[in-house]
């Protein structure tokens, strides 16, 4: 599956969730658990994405190709589903 027409909108996305996550355990390390900062940071984090897929989209674009094909080489080939009574 090609995914390089979405390598914007997926640039976006992994930069707005880095920022939040990194939010979201500052907030739980802090007394307080408010989602509305999260959110804030998650629109930031998307927005840096953006800018930065602006200057450089051949680079983001090779980043995400090769994590893309470290993914699918981890996984298995052929996966088999058996159905039915366990055979022992």
């Amino acid at each position: 599956m090609d995914l390089s027409p979405y390598g914007f909108w997926i640039a976006i996305i992994i930069g707005g969730a880095v920022i939040a996550a990194f939010s979201a355990y500052q907030q739980y390390t802090s007394d307080e658990f408010r989602v509305k900062p999260i959110v804030r940071d998650f629109v930031i984090g998307a927005f840096l994405a953006a800018v930065a897929y602006m200057f450089v989209p051949e680079t983001i674009q090779e980043w995400l190709n090769t994590s893309q094909a470290t993914v699918t080489n981890m996984m298995p080939g052929e996966i088999e589903l058996q159905t039915g009574p366990a055979r022992f």
